[in-house]
């Protein structure tokens, strides 16, 4: 799909960890890493979601939930776990990835990434959005 391939160069060209491509413009794009970008183009641009392509660098449970949500047309990922794999299929989004493994980790690389467990314990994006706000207050960071 020509849209992931333009969203993917762009962010690799200007070192980004997400881009939104959407009608053939670049509509959100994040530094940031972690949940942060998408939950912020979730919470903040839901609509520049829907029909849009996504790259990302790495794609969890919790994000694949966010962005299936948003309606989004496809993504590439340079890095994806399989309950991401398992949503995007079961809601139909095009999904193309350079890496696929069991679960995301944690940063130190000793566990499981906090945002990923958060995910499997909720049943909804609005339970979700709840677990990721709380996650941030936790480790001060702004919502």
């Amino acid at each position: 799909m020509e849209g992931i391939i333009k969203a993917k160069e762009y962010m690799d060209s200007n070192n980004l960890k997400m881009v939104v491509y959407n009608n053939e413009k670049v509509v959100a794009q994040s530094i940031d890493r972690g949940i942060k970008p998408v939950y912020d183009v979730y919470t903040k641009d839901f609509e520049s979601l829907k029909g849009a392509f996504i790259a990302d660098r790495i794609t969890g449970k919790a994000a694949a939930m966010l962005l299936a949500d948003g309606k989004i047309a496809g993504i590439y990922t340079d890095l994806i776990s399989d309950p991401a794999m398992e949503i995007f299929q079961s809601k139909g989004v095009n999904f193309e990835y350079g890496k696929k493994v069991k679960n995301i980790l944690n940063r130190d690389l000793d566990g499981m990434c906090p945002i990923e467990t958060i995910s499997r314990n909720v049943s909804n994006v609005d339970e979700l959005i709840e677990g990721i706000k709380a996650f941030f207050l936790i480790v001060g960071m702004k919502k």
